[in-house]
């Protein structure tokens, strides 16, 4: 049997409960699935080879740049990432007056990122160019621009995260008085506490 056939008969719940299992959290297999979504969004100079941290300093910020207090998922909370959208939103006088794909910015396909767990790099060196419409094998629509891990890889809980888009030299601009801004959204199946079965 292809170890690649294996990977796909595991459904992203089972994932999760396999991955809590293995390390030491058994009763996350419990709790309540849910459908989940966490981002975070980074001030940058548009243009400009850069590397861009998401999900370091949520601590420092407020909706709408992220939905999270900290890069970890809370005590029975985890993750299984189903897709990423990489967005660019501008902003002007407080306000968001445009929100894209950031792949729709001619160089941005080459950039690439890392995801890392605690210390350890589970996505290394991807480019955003599987999100490209062109290049989509998973899109369902010509204009779909999201990135589709091979496996569902999980978030588990209070685990620090962080990842990391290295953005070449590219056409991007910003007009007077604006601030661009660059996103990470990560969506999948989820685990939220579930007070009657676990306590």
């Amino acid at each position: 049997m292809k170890a690649n056939g294996i990977f796909r008969s595991v459904t992203p719940s089972a994932k999760l409960a396999m991955v809590n299992n293995n390390i030491g959290n058994p009763a996350l297999k419990y709790n309540q699935g849910s459908t989940s979504e966490i981002w975070d969004y980074q001030l940058v100079t548009p243009g400009t080879k850069q590397v861009v941290q998401f999900f370091g300093d949520v601590n420092t910020k407020t909706a709408p740049y992220t939905n999270l207090t900290t890069n970890t998922l809370q005590v029975g909370e985890a993750l299984s990432m189903s897709y990423i959208a990489w967005t660019r939103i501008v902003v002007k006088a407080g306000e968001i007056t445009s929100f894209t794909a950031l792949n729709a910015v001619d160089g941005i396909n080459l950039a690439t990122f890392n995801f890392l767990l605690d210390n350890s790099r589970i996505i290394k060196n991807n480019s955003l160019t599987r999100s490209n419409p062109l290049f989509n094998t998973q899109g369902s629509t010509a204009g779909n621009a999201l990135f589709f891990p091979d496996t569902n890889l999980v978030i588990p809980p209070q685990i620090s995260f962080t990842a990391e888009l290295s953005v070449p030299a590219n056409t991007d601009t910003g007009g007077v008085d604006e601030e661009v801004y660059y996103g990470c959204h990560i969506f999948g199946t989820g685990a939220i506490l579930n007070l009657k079965s676990n306590v």
